[in-house]
C-alpha cells in the first residue's frame, strides 16, 4: 500500500498554489502540458521510465534494430534515463558491448540535464538544449544509427507533429533506426473499469483530446511513413495481464501530482471545493489499491539507405 507519510507529502503539495504555478509555467513557455516546475520532476520522469519498461517487458530495444549502433540520440530525453538505461543494457550484450557508442539527448530545456559535477556526467552521453520545431544544427542531421522518442503527446498539437517528425527523422543515417512510445489515452478510457479514478479520467482526458489527439501512436505511424521511412512494427502494450507493480500506482499518484488533472477539472468549470473532494476521493481508491490500466504503442521504423 501507499505509505501515510507519501500521501501526505501529496495532499501537501496538490493547493491552488500548484495550479496556479503550472498553468503559469505553461503560459510563459510551451505547449506540454508537464512541463517541469518542481524538483520533483526528476523522479516522476525516473518513475515514468521504470512504468515504461514493466510495459514493455524489460525490452528496451525492438529485436529489429541491430546491436552495432555507433550514435543514439534520445528525443525529449528530460533527465536522461533512457540513455543511460540502453547503454547499460547494451554493455550486457557481446555483440555491442565491444563497440564504442556515442549516446546524445534533446530537449527543449536543459533544466533536468545532469550538472557538469553529477556522478551520472559520463563521457559517451551528451546532451543539448533543442526545440524539435526546429531544424537541428547540420553537424547532427544524418548521423544517427537510432533515433528514440517517447511521450510527446502532450507536448504536440495537431499539425505540428509534420515538422516535429521531419526534423526527428532528419537525424537518422541512411538506414537508420526510429523507435517511438507513446500512450495510448483513448485505448484507456475504453477499457477502464467503473470507479471514482474513472469517471475523473474520462473528465480529464476529454479535456486533453480538445488540444491533443488520444489516438497519437497511430498518427506518429502515419506521419513516419510518410516521411518516408518503412514501418516495421506497431505494437500496443499494456499493464492489463501483467504482475502488479508498484511504479503502476506511484505514476497514477505522480500524474495527479503534476497539477495536470487540477488544470482540466479547473477547465470544466469544477470550483476549488469540488476538486478537493475529487482529489480526495480519488487518493483514497488509490491507497485501497484500485489502479487503471495504462497502453502505449511502439512504432518502429527504418530510414530507407538509398
Amino acid at each position: 500500500m501507499l505509505s501515510r507519510r507519501f500521501l501526505g507529502s501529496f495532499l501537501r503539495n496538490s493547493t491552488a498554489s500548484r495550479f496556479a504555478m503550472v498553468t503559469q509555467s505553461k503560459r510563459n513557455n510551451s505547449s506540454y502540458l508537464l512541463k517541469a516546475v518542481d524538483t520533483d520532476e526528476n523522479e516522476r520522469l525516473n518513475i515514468q521510465h521504470r512504468m515504461c519498461m514493466h510495459m514493455l517487458q524489460e525490452d528496451i530495444l525492438h529485436p529489429s534494430i541491430p546491436k552495432r549502433l555507433e550514435r543514439v540520440a534520445d528525443i525529449a530525453t528530460g533527465n536522461g534515463t533512457w540513455l543511460y538505461d540502453i547503454k547499460e543494457a547494451r554493455k550486457k550484450e557481446p555483440k555491442s558491448s565491444a563497440i564504442s557508442t556515442k549516446y546524445h539527448g534533446f530537449d527543449l530545456t536543459p533544466e533536468l540535464f545532469p550538472k557538469p559535477d553529477s556522478p551520472r556526467k559520463v563521457a559517451d552521453i551528451d546532451f543539448t538544449a533543442h526545440d524539435f520545431y526546429k531544424p537541428f544544427p547540420e553537424e547532427h542531421i544524418g548521423k544517427y544509427d537510432l533515433v528514440h522518442a517517447r511521450h510527446l503527446i502532450l507536448a504536440v498539437e495537431g499539425a505540428d507533429l509534420i515538422p516535429a517528425t521531419k526534423h526527428i527523422t532528419s537525424l537518422l543515417k541512411p538506414g537508420g533506426y526510429l523507435q517511438w512510445e507513446e500512450y495510448d489515452f483513448q485505448h484507456q478510457l475504453d477499457n477502464c473499469h467503473p470507479c471514482k479514478l474513472t469517471t475523473t479520467w474520462i473528465t480529464i482526458l476529454n479535456w486533453v483530446g480538445e488540444r491533443y489527439s488520444l489516438t497519437f501512436s497511430d498518427k506518429v505511424r502515419d506521419e513516419v511513413a510518410a516521411a518516408g521511412l518503412e514501418i516495421l512494427e506497431k505494437k500496443q502494450f499494456t499493464t492489463r495481464g501483467l504482475p502488479f507493480n508498484e511504479d503502476h500506482r506511484l505514476t497514477m499518484l505522480l500524474s495527479f501530482h503534476t497539477g495536470v488533472p487540477r488544470m482540466c477539472l479547473k477547465a470544466k468549470g469544477r470550483s476549488d471545493e469540488e476538486i478537493e473532494k475529487v482529489y480526495a476521493e480519488c487518493l483514497e481508491e488509490l491507497e485501497r489499491g484500485v489502479v487503471l490500466d495504462y497502453y502505449m504503442s511502439r512504432v518502429v521504423a527504418r530510414k530507407p539507405v538509398n
